[in-house]
Parts: C-alpha cells; structure tokens; sequence
C-alpha cells in the first residue's frame, strides 16, 4: 500500500459526479501480450454485444458469463481475504447507481495487510456486432499503486491477455467516468468470443486506502446523463453531454426498476411503466440542459433517469441514473 496519498473527497452517492472524461489517449497499451496475469477463472458462458453491464439484473448471483478470482499474490492461490464482489459476498457498499457494482480489494474490516489480485471476467460473444466497440465505464479508486497487472484486459483463450485500460492510478477519489477504451486496439479477434477482465491487485481492504470499484460498464460508450440533487419541491439540472450536435435528446423515467425493456424500437435499462419527462433539442456541442422543479409528491421514491439522443436517423441511450428523491 505504502503512504496514501491526499485525493479529493467526492460523496459516492452524490450523483452531480465529477465530469471528468478520462481520455485513453493518454495511456499507451502494450504492443505484447501479458501473461503473467496469473490463474485466472473463467466464465462457462457468454453474453452478446452490444453490452451494459450494471451489475443490477444480477443482483448479487454471478451470472453464467462473468467468473472471480482472488488470490494471494505470494502464491497465486486462492485468499479467503481477496474481495471480488458484485453482491454475492455482501451487500455492495458504494455502487454508482443502484444496489450493485464490482469492488475489488482486501476484505473490508482486515487488518491482516497482504497483496491479493482480484479480477472478474466477462465472456463476450461479438459474433455478427457491427457497432461501435468503444467501452465506457464508471470507476472509483480509493487509493491504489501501480502493479503490473492492474487493469482492464482482453484475451482470446484466457492465458495471453492485451491490456486495453490501466492502471488505476490516475484516477481521482470519486465516482469517474471513463470512455474511449477502444478494444480493437489489440491483436484480439473480437469478431467472436473473447474475454474482457477487470484486474485489480494491492494490500489494504476496500474503501480502506485502497481497493476499485466498477460499475455501468457499456459497450459501445454512452452519452452521460448527471443530475443535481433530487429534492421534491426544489430545481434539479439534468445534463447530457454527448457528441450528436444538432439532434434530439429524449429523457425518460421508471420508478419500477432498470429494465431491460423498449422504448419504441429502443431498448432501454427500464422497466415499464416508462414516462416521457421531455424532448429538447442538443446544442452544437451535443449537450442537452434540463432545468425543473420536481414535483413534491415524488420525496422519498426511487427514479431511474435515461435519455435517448438521436441525430434523425440513429438512437443511442445515454449512461443511467438512479437516486432517490429527498
């Protein structure tokens, strides 16, 4: 772990979220494949893209496409204080939206400070994807060094692995979100099955100087929907910051749940009912500002938020937010 280091101090469930857009481009990968990412399980199934995963269909069951591994680092066995979590250890304790997300770290509450590697491995199946495969994703680093095997990597047969994203230290002490990952930037076909692995590796307990959370990872990236507080009776400010200049953008509300369901001929992360709160133009930037009072009667609800943005001929959904309303 060695001496933290100060970072600012962002609330996890503040949702007006640093709008800090991470580019890639600042991070080079390597041009060989990595190996040495240890022992890693992987999943017996596969899922489809395109892909949003918030780890909230989940709810805390490990799917069939997704495997965790946490071992010690000494010996690359398995660490019953390694913390590879989306739910089925414990509850989540700071996802970005929703009950869930993926935390990796020591145990929280250890004191037994050692080097553990945690990943969770997605199975993806690109067969017959033909969009963008541009990866976004919301991050939160509480304190990690740098170690080699941090980061986010792809793979063909689960033993030589690219890495697309990494490592973790760049990163602020906030809910941040990360866009551009391009994963085609490797030798790894992803025209059919590959492997997508989040890797985490450092020795304090998560949430505790160190550890990673993931969340609301999309392929391809999304537009990002960020609100001010919800508070009933009070002025809230929706923003969508996209790259559609000159479209529309469409913000939609549940307050049953995340979906999946469609929107006319789009599949959104709702459920149904879904209301139409409004359709406002983007400005040249792509950015569409929604600035209203919540009604009263909504204090103490959930809500999920979702836009559409649309240039006439193409529909993308933007990030999800969900909050409960003060």
């Amino acid at each position: 772990m060695g001496n933290p280091q100060p970072k600012p101090i962002e609330s996890p469930k503040m949702k007006k979220i640093l709008p800090l857009l991470v580019a890639l481009a600042a991070i080079s990968a390597p041009v060989s494949a990595q190996t040495d990412l240890g022992p890693l399980n992987l999943p017996a199934g596969t899922t489809t893209l395109p892909l949003f995963e918030g780890f909230e269909v989940a709810a805390g069951v490990i799917p069939p496409y997704m495997a965790v591994t946490e071992l010690d680092v000494a010996t690359l066995l398995p660490d019953p204080e390694a913390w590879c979590n989306i739910g089925q250890k414990a509850p989540c304790l700071n996802p970005f939206n929703g009950s869930y997300a993926l935390e990796m770290g020591l145990i929280p509450g250890s004191t037994n400070y050692h080097d553990v590697r945690n990943a969770l491995v997605l199975g993806i199946d690109g067969t017959g994807y033909t969009g963008s495969t541009s990866m976004a994703f919301q991050v939160f680093d509480e304190g990690e060094e740098s170690d080699v095997v941090d980061g986010v990597w792809i793979s063909n047969d689960g033993v030589g692995w690219y890495q697309v994203y990494g490592d973790w230290t760049s990163l602020p002490q906030a809910w941040t979100y990360v866009t551009g990952v391009d994963l085609a930037s490797t030798p790894v076909d992803i025209t059919g099955q590959f492997y997508l692995a989040f890797v985490q590796e450092d020795n304090f307990p998560y949430l505790d100087l160190d550890g990673v959370g993931i969340d609301d990872i999309a392929i391809p990236g999304r537009a990002l929907l960020t609100s001010t507080a919800l508070a009933g009776g009070a002025y809230a400010t929706v923003t969508i910051d996209s790259t559609t200049a000159g479209g529309t953008a469409t913000l939609l509300a549940s307050f049953t749940g995340s979906g999946p369901s469609f929107y006319g001929n789009v599949q959104v992360d709702l459920s149904q009912p879904i209301f139409t709160i409004v359709t406002i133009p983007t400005d040249v930037n792509g950015d569409a500002v929604l600035s209203s009072i919540v009604p009263a009667n909504l204090s103490g609800r959930t809500i999920y938020l979702q836009g559409i943005v649309s240039d006439g001929i193409n529909s993308n959904v933007t990030t999800l937010l969900v909050d409960t309303i003060l």
